[in-house]
This record gives C-alpha cells, sequence and structure tokens, in this order.
C-alpha cells in the first residue's frame, strides 16, 4: 500500500499567521506517508528553506519546483518522498499573473516507475482553466505510467475524467472540506487507471487554513 499525502501549508502559518512549521512535521510524522505533495511552501532566505526542514525532519528525499522568486529563493511547490525522485522538472502553467507550476517527478515502487506530479493552480478563473487544459494534455501524453496529480487546484468539482480518478469521489468523501474556514473542497488527489484507491481521509490538524489530503492506494 502506498501512502500520498497533498498538503497546502500557507507558507508554515495557521489562519491566523502564527508559525506551526514545527507542529506540520510532526503531523507528517505521524502519517508516515510514502510521498507528500506541498503548496505555498518557501524555500528562500526571507522567509526559511521550508522544504528543506521538512524533508530533514522526515529524512525524505526532496525534489523542490519554483514559481515565484523571493529573497535568493522561491515561493512554490515540493515533494517529499521515502524512495529516491527521479526526472524530477518543474513545467510552467500558464497564466495571466502570477506564475503557477507543476513538479513532475518520478520514483521506483514495488518494481514500477511510478509518476508523481505536484501543483497549485491560480485563483483567477481565466488562468485556472488554461491551467486545468493544460494539465490535461499532459496527463493524455502520460497514459503508460501509473501517476498520481495532487496539489491545491483553488476550484470545486475539478476533473480530469476518463484519463484520472477523484480518489475522493471513488471513496465517496467529495463532500469533505479541505479549506475548513471556507467550507469548500479545493485539494485533491488524482489517480490513474493502473491505481485501486483504498481510502479516503483529512487529517483534522489546523496548523494551516488547508487540511492535508491523505490517500492509500496500491497499483493493481
Amino acid at each position: 500500500m502506498l501512502r500520498a499525502v497533498s498538503y497546502n501549508i500557507h507558507s508554515g502559518r495557521d489562519l491566523w499567521w502564527r508559525k506551526r512549521l514545527h507542529q506540520m512535521a510532526d503531523t507528517l510524522k505521524e502519517l508516515n506517508p510514502d510521498i507528500v505533495g506541498l503548496q505555498e511552501v518557501h524555500q528562500n532566505s526571507k522567509y526559511g528553506y521550508q522544504a528543506s526542514f521538512l524533508a530533514e525532519q522526515l529524512q525524505y528525499q526532496l525534489a523542490f519546483a519554483p514559481s515565484i522568486p523571493i529573497g535568493n529563493g522561491h515561493y512554490g511547490n515540493a515533494l517529499l518522498s521515502k524512495y529516491p525522485l527521479k526526472h524530477a522538472k518543474t513545467v510552467t502553467l500558464p497564466a495571466k499573473r502570477e506564475q503557477r507550476t507543476v513538479l513532475q517527478a518520478a520514483f521506483d515502487w514495488n518494481g514500477k516507475s511510478v509518476s508523481v506530479w505536484v501543483t497549485h493552480c491560480s485563483l483567477n478563473q481565466v488562468s485556472r482553466n488554461a491551467q486545468l487544459h493544460f494539465l490535461a494534455e499532459q496527463i493524455a501524453g502520460a497514459n503508460k505510467t501509473p501517476l498520481l496529480l495532487m496539489g491545491d487546484f483553488n476550484a470545486a468539482n475539478v476533473s480530469f475524467s476518463p484519463a484520472l480518478h477523484d480518489s475522493a469521489r471513488i471513496c465517496n468523501q467529495e463532500m469533505k472540506h479541505t479549506l475548513p474556514a471556507f467550507r469548500r473542497r479545493l485539494d485533491y488527489i488524482f489517480a490513474s487507471d493502473h491505481w485501486t484507491i483504498q481510502d479516503y481521509t483529512l487529517a483534522q490538524v489546523n496548523w494551516s487554513d488547508h487540511v492535508p489530503v491523505i490517500v492509500d492506494a496500491c497499483l493493481k
């Protein structure tokens, strides 16, 4: 069984902007995931090297996808993995204003190469629609490899069907809110047909404005 977690860490702060990075690390340790997709994570001198800190705390491999330059570093998405990562790259998404990216990487699991992508789509609807269309095109070109796509999509009712399946819908959990204070589901983990989704849960912690999304899956 592979456990995947997607978590928008809100720059390591909670809804009231209090620093919560250490509590986030403790929660991730307790969840014991195989892979973690992070959004709104800093890797710079101004706000801290948060991706590196979490990777070090968990003793996981790290890949970071810069989206916005800040200080002498960036702000963007990250992937933490128990397993060595390969072919990690940052792909720029179409955007009118604030730059967005998708981190694409792979690792070997149970004798197979598995792809995992981490992204954070725009608040602007026009940009977001263009990004979802772009991601759908990318998915169409990656249909031979087991794929997990996770992140904050900043929209309800996101779908990449039939290429990818919404793990929450498979488990009849799509009414659960991943942004609890605003009663919205913005965070998703999508899986290709190669996967059987065994469980979908949310970690009810308030270290960020979002909660971690947890999916347990196995290859068919």
